[in-house]
């Protein structure tokens, strides 16, 4: 039950800037045009009924003694692979329900009378809760650590991370798989796993990232038994776009067109410029288009702002477990930022990546505001000591 010192304990300032951000979220999507070339109103308006679905369910998990889920993680974790396997069974050819197969990737549920749900967008934030159990539990059991205990909890930490990562990425869904990834990689910085060790891991990364940069040039036999065909042409465009005018640098081309209308500062979107999924994956097109560099770099700090008072209330927690899954959302939201922003503004390849709080989605829009909720029940149960 809420008392004043538990009142005193939210962060207002976190539910302000997520207030800024609906606000913006129903500007841009109301401004942004549909196929028809009628600006998505609709759409706006189911917005703001995500978001109070959404606000209500970020009150609940609050009010929520995050502490309870590492006793019910593993149920939360197991429905959400259960879930993922199913939209893998579809995509095999079998026929399984509800499955939407219509967007090029199987990561969709029809839910009649609602619309789609997403799976992985939860997973995310299933896989951060079962993670921080996973890292919390095993620094208890070995408060000593050696390199063989450290050895053990990346292993735990590969075991319940790699697979949804491979669901997801089979799906394909590239973008939401990043994202598991920077998550896996957030989290495990914060382990407590011997710093060399960390550097080798990284490093191994790098070598990584250089191989498939070679083989991109030198030996596309390999790119092609790793990215799909369509993945394979969104890299395509994005080196290009002008060269893929017609195809997978349409979008790009667009979303860089709208952006450069917008100027300093503008007061409405060009009509003229043709964007798919503006109110989706290209939402911050609209706002560059819209509101010029003055609403990009708006958004771009309000992201700054929530970012870092996710951060204070992993600083500020004495609970290990609390300050584990404040960071994993810290990664996940992070991440999701730069890779939306980048590839409007062709810094990063395109993926379906939404911006969190911003694009039109209510799977989306509601895991998020779940992790708005559980930061706000890790900063409630904070404890203020004289001396720390």
């Amino acid at each position: 039950m809420m008392n004043r010192d538990s009142l005193a304990k939210i962060d207002y300032t976190l539910f302000f800037i997520v207030f800024l951000l609906a606000c913006i979220s129903y500007i841009s999507i109301s401004m942004a045009p549909l196929s028809s070339g009628a600006p998505a109103v609709s759409m706006a308006h189911r917005q703001i009924v995500w978001y109070v679905i959404s606000f209500i369910f970020a009150l609940g998990m609050m009010l929520f003694d995050y502490d309870r889920l590492k006793r019910m993680h593993w149920i939360f974790y197991g429905i959400g692979m259960f879930l993922l396997f199913g939209l893998t069974l579809a995509q095999i050819g079998l026929p399984i329900p509800l499955v939407d197969k219509s967007h090029g990737a199987t990561s969709w549920y029809i839910l009649p009378g609602i619309g789609q749900l997403q799976p992985s967008e939860f997973m995310k934030l299933f896989m951060i809760v079962s993670l921080a159990t996973t890292i919390d539990k095993h620094n208890e059991a070995y408060p000593i650590r050696g390199l063989r205990e450290d050895l053990h909890l990346l292993g735990k930490i590969a075991l319940v991370s790699f697979p949804p990562f491979a669901l997801v990425f089979i799906q394909p869904d590239l973008g939401t798989a990043l994202v598991m990834f920077s998550i896996i990689i957030s989290m495990t910085l914060v382990s407590g796993i011997n710093w060399k060790l960390i550097v080798s891991i990284l490093t191994s990364i790098v070598f990584g990232l250089t191989f498939f940069a070679i083989s991109w040039f030198k030996f596309p036999a390999i790119i092609n038994l790793v990215l799909k065909s369509h993945q394979k042409d969104r890299f395509l465009a994005w080196q290009d776009p002008q060269r893929y005018s017609s195809e997978e640098g349409y979008q790009l081309l667009q979303a860089l067109n709208s952006i450069g209308s917008g100027e300093f500062f503008n007061h409405k979107f060009n009509p003229a410029i043709s964007l798919p999924e503006s109110y989706n994956d290209f939402i911050f097109a609209v706002i560059g288009g819209s509101f010029g560099f003055v609403g990009a770099v708006t958004v771009v700090l309000l992201f700054f702002l929530l970012i870092s008072r996710v951060i204070k209330a992993a600083v500020e927690t004495h609970d290990p477990f609390g300050s584990y899954i404040c960071t994993g959302i810290v990664g996940m939201i992070m991440f999701q930022v730069f890779e939306n922003i980048g590839m409007n503004i062709q810094l990063m390849p395109v993926t379906g990546i939404t911006l969190p709080f911003l694009s039109y989605g209510g799977s989306s829009l509601l895991a998020s505001m779940i992790c708005v909720g559980l930061v706000q029940s890790v900063r409630m149960q904070t404890q203020k000591f004289m001396f720390t």
